[in-house]
């Protein structure tokens, strides 16, 4: 984030603020993904690692049983979006290149 803010590394331009809003971006999504993964572990494995609801037991059966909630839902769904805008920044910066490119 430094290098976007820092004047040493621009020309004459201004600052460019999609790519500030797409590395908070991404950073969010990342950190959410961290946190609740985190969380699901630690309901696991602490507070339910003598989880006896099913003929298996352990936190991997709280795991399993867990697996249709939001919480456990939430961390797919930002690991999904976190690679999407990745692919979409590494796509967007190929087609810049070869805009930029003369005689294509």
């Amino acid at each position: 984030m430094a290098a976007l803010f820092n004047s040493a590394h621009r020309r004459a331009e201004g600052i460019k603020w999609w790519p500030v809003f797409y590395t908070m971006a991404m950073f969010s999504f990342v950190t959410v993904y961290t946190a609740a993964s985190l969380h699901i572990l630690s309901m696991s494995f602490i507070d339910n690692r003598e989880d006896n609801t099913n003929v298996s037991s352990g936190p991997l059966n709280y795991q399993f049983n867990i697996r249709h909630t939001p919480l456990s839902i939430l961390p797919n769904v930002m690991f999904n979006l976190n690679n999407w805008l990745a692919d979409g920044f590494l796509v967007s910066s190929l087609f810049d290149a070869a805009l930029t490119l003369p005689g294509v």
